[in-house]
């Protein structure tokens, strides 16, 4: 189960991503990610650009439509070329989780949801305390997602009680 995008406590943009008893925390990209957004609007202006461009060479002049097509393949070609660099960029660095979270360092966990955007506190054995907060669907996600990795490890953790 993966949650994203979620709010560390340093403002910092992250994806959650659950295996059993482990919360992987992964710092977001978000340089390369607006790179993308960034390559995939030139690829959509530049193909409304060509449609533009052949109706001027069939309609009003033939070189200036010309010219107008050229452009836009020329944008089309740098967008996509830019979305697949970004796309690989993204997807190495968001691969490499940083940061994990296992059930056996959580000590206490909360979540409290207000105006919209819930907040899941946890302590840890060593004292530390993060918060996790997002919005929407991705908040409550997150707080299935460490309800899951504390349910799964207290399931696990059940020692059989002797029956007389």
């Amino acid at each position: 189960m993966k949650a994203f995008p979620v709010t560390l406590e340093t403002g910092q943009t992250a994806s959650l991503r659950l295996d059993d008893t482990t919360v992987f925390i992964t710092p977001a990209s978000t340089r390369w990610r607006r790179l993308l957004r960034w390559s995939a609007g030139s690829v959509l202006i530049g193909l409304g650009l060509a449609a533009v461009g052949n109706g001027v060479t069939h309609a009003v002049n033939e070189p200036v439509g010309l010219w107008l097509t050229a452009t836009a393949v020329t944008l089309v070609v740098a967008g996509a070329v830019g979305a697949a660099a970004a796309g690989i960029l993204v997807w190495r660095t968001e691969r490499r989780s940083t940061h994990s979270l296992s059930a056996a360092e959580v000590t206490f966990a909360r979540s409290d949801a207000i105006d919209g955007r819930v907040t899941v506190t946890v302590e840890c054995a060593d004292g530390a305390t993060r918060r996790f907060s997002a919005t929407g669907m991705a908040g409550t996600r997150t707080a299935q997602l460490f309800a899951r990795m504390l349910a799964v490890s207290a399931a696990a953790n059940k020692t059989p009680t002797p029956t007389a």
